[in-house]
């Protein structure tokens, strides 16, 4: 091998062509909150100090040909490396780059291609600079340790240039230079999320004043009781959609799964009184679509006595299970480990580990002024999560194999008429005007089943939804198949 190539392989640098770099330009599709085609995306980059590379008849004959006169391309040095971000994702509709909508993604590539970090043709196909991301959060979800990993034209300062121009509830803390076959979804070897709710919705009744409650350490450990059952390997085909028992991808390593902490928050303007919130903690190999939603939903399901414990066996069985899917406001995704990488090249000379241990006291800022103030303000002042948890009597949880169900229990309809009482109750405990409510106001993607009866449906769980409304009470108890 020659000198030169043994040295390109050292520095794992990728080369590109300056012709590859700047070939004729196309418009970019615009988002929902910004219309900024291609062209003016690129002039801003050449604007505001971004490294745009001349063709070669522009340079000096010197630099442009050879001694025989031959164009020479000039090369551009592309570096892969990983990039720490996070991001409030209240007011994004996902990680992933879906056009025209307003993404997390949407506005890192921006932001990059204004910095002169990344091409216009990577923001168009980001495949060409092997871009990847750790994770992909769903609509509403946030992230304090996201990782993304690409090719780009320098690093040394690429975090200041990209936050020169991202939002303020999206930060880049730190990039590390990885190896050039690195991709930080195959990668990572572990996940960790948080999710963070008032604690009523541990409570044993609905009924429960919603801002003077307080969980107590026996209900806390019977929580925890019910989120260890988790912990192994499952198949997990009821708990995302599209999935059948039989595909293999269904099957997830949960590794813990537990109450974190509870803490007050204060008084608002809207709410004159203190809340008590707490935070689970998710820890697994991987997540599927809205699994972790889900995983909670039934976990609550179970607390307030719409089903019995049995239902997260039969949820891992081939049939269907109704699982109601809990609100994406409280998820957080907290940590990404790459272990198994870490050790094969963080200590090679070259690379560092991936680990972010020296930008801690920066994320835990971020992750209360941006993240947690959103999460808290956005919960008091719409009790999202009393509202969600009074559709928990609307869905069927026993194990179905037949045809689809085709009609509801006397039960379910009793709840559904409580509603609009429980949330004048809402009103009165928070002191706020009562509003109408209406069947359009339930979650109909929550409330409506899909799952089949195997000749009749089950009776839905006595639940304590019904004690809000005088002389209500839900009928039998969930059958088990």
């Amino acid at each position: 091998m020659e000198p030169a190539a043994k040295r390109a392989l050292l520095e794992e640098d990728v080369a590109i062509p300056l012709s590859a770099a700047t070939p004729a330009i196309t418009s970019l599709e615009t988002s929902a909150t910004s219309a900024t085609s291609l062209d003016e995306l690129r002039g801003e980059a050449a604007a505001t100090g971004g490294d745009e590379t001349k063709p070669v008849a522009d340079q000096p004959q010197s630099e442009a040909t050879d001694g025989d006169g031959s164009a020479e391309q000039k090369k551009v040095r592309r570096t892969k490396i990983a990039m720490l971000i996070g991001y409030c994702g209240a007011k994004y509709n996902g990680m992933q780059r879906n056009e025209p909508y307003q993404t997390v993604e949407s506005e890192l590539f921006g932001a990059l291609l204004k910095g002169g970090c990344i091409d216009p043709e990577d923001v168009e196909d980001s495949g060409r600079m092997s871009y990847q991301r750790a994770s992909r959060t769903d609509k509403g979800v946030s992230a304090v340790h996201q990782v993304v990993s690409f090719k780009c034209r320098m690093h040394e300062n690429i975090v200041e240039r990209a936050n020169q121009y991202l939002p303020g509830d999206i930060h880049a803390f730190a990039c590390l230079r990885t190896t050039k076959g690195f991709s930080c979804f195959t990668q990572a070897t572990g996940r960790a999320y948080e999710y963070c709710m008032p604690s009523f919705a541990l409570a044993p009744s609905l009924s429960k004043s919603i801002s003077t409650y307080r969980v107590d350490d026996e209900r806390l450990e019977l929580t925890n009781s019910i989120l260890a059952k988790y912990v192994g390997t499952h198949n997990y085909h009821n708990f995302t959609s599209g999935r059948k028992h039989d595909d293999p991808s269904c099957l997830r390593v949960m590794r813990s799964f537990e109450v974190k902490s509870k803490f007050l928050s204060p008084p608002t303007e809207e709410n004159p009184k203190e809340m008590e919130f707490v935070i689970l903690r998710v820890t697994g190999q991987s997540f599927m679509l809205h699994q972790i939603r889900k995983m909670i939903g039934l976990t609550l399901a179970i607390l307030k006595g719409c089903c019995p414990e049995q239902c997260m066996a039969q949820a891992w069985l081939p049939g269907r299970v109704d699982i109601p899917k809990a609100p994406g406001l409280g998820l957080l995704l907290d940590e990404i480990y790459f272990k198994g990488y870490n050790r094969r090249y963080g200590n090679d000379g070259i690379h560092k580990p991936l680990v972010w241990t020296e930008y801690e006291d920066e994320i835990g800022v971020f992750k209360q002024e941006q993240i947690l103030s959103t999460i808290l303000a956005e919960e008091r002042k719409t009790n999202g999560m009393m509202k969600w948890l009074h559709t928990l009597p609307l869905h069927e949880y026993a194990l179905f194999t037949g045809h689809k169900v085709g009609h509801r229990t006397d039960a379910t309809a009793a709840a559904a008429a409580a509603s609009a009482a429980a949330t004048a109750a809402i009103n009165a405990d928070l002191g706020t005007p009562s509003e109408e409510t209406s069947s359009s106001n339930v979650d109909k993607e929550t409330a409506t089943s899909d799952v089949a009866a195997d000749g009749q449906a089950s009776a839905t769980a006595a639940v304590d939804v019904a004690a809000v409304v005088a002389g209500a009470a839900c009928a039998e108890p969930v059958q088990d198949d």
